[in-house]
């Protein structure tokens, strides 16, 4: 049996029925997570904005794996801080969701892959904080938000040996898509920090207690069709998920 993989999703304003008809909030994720998951032998499964604690719970039951997926910038207000001029979009009910499913996923013990915004989360929750701009809080950083297509790996990261990333990849240095102006500032208690970029800025974040708690800055999803690195990185999530539970 394949592993069931929850996604969680972003949203987006469309979908007008007509001249006279508002927008609608839409749940979307980009088709390559799903695609990622089936290929190294998962089930993938799209976990909707729309939750209450009751139905959440009914879905964090049955995956046996979740995969915290990009978005939009997270509110603050979560890691106690304001907002800065430069912070981005914010959704605050998204952030709520994946907040508590990220939770669940960690009481439960379910392995997570955490994938940009899916990273900053993962920090979040669980009690870490944020950069919320890096172009203007750190000046001298390299350029995390490139104009380039999601499928052009953009720059190198360095990966800390005996750790679960190191484990997966088998090497100290590879490159990556970044995508973001965000990033882990304080580092969540319990978690250690696996990958950085070249100005110090952190690329991956694991917990070394669990079997499968990771996250990376970077998007695997869009480059795992060329990229042994990023096939290697969903086909390790995917194996321990198929894991039975009390094996994990």
């Amino acid at each position: 049996m394949r592993p069931l993989i929850g996604i969680t999703c972003s949203r987006l304003v469309g979908g007008h029925w007509g001249q006279y008809s508002l927008g609608h909030f839409m749940d979307y994720t980009f088709n390559e997570y799903g695609q990622a998951i089936r290929y190294s032998g998962g089930a993938p499964l799209i976990i909707p904005e729309a939750q209450d604690s009751e139905t959440l719970k009914a879905i964090m039951t049955k995956i046996d794996g979740l995969i915290l997926s990009g978005g939009p910038d997270i509110h603050p207000k979560f890691y106690g801080e304001h907002p800065l001029p430069e912070l981005g979009e914010i959704d605050e009910d998204l952030d709520m969701m994946e907040l508590e499913a990220a939770r669940s996923a960690l009481r439960k013990g379910l392995p997570i892959l955490a994938i940009c915004r899916g990273i900053q989360t993962l920090n979040v929750v669980q009690g870490g904080t944020l950069y919320q701009d890096i172009p203007s809080q750190i000046p001298e950083s390299i350029n995390h938000s490139p104009k380039s297509d999601k499928g052009v790996l953009t720059h190198r990261i360095r990966i800390e040996k005996k750790t679960l990333l190191h484990r997966i990849f088998k090497k100290t240095e590879i490159w990556t898509n970044g995508k973001h102006h965000q990033a882990v500032k304080d580092l969540a208690p319990g978690f250690i920090i696996s990958a950085r970029a070249s100005d110090g800025i952190v690329e991956a974040i694991e917990h070394p207690l669990k079997s499968f708690v990771l996250g990376v800055q970077w998007h695997p999803e869009g480059t795992w069709k060329n990229d042994l690195h990023s096939r290697r990185l969903f086909q390790a999530f995917i194996q321990v998920a198929s894991l039975p539970k009390n094996n994990r």
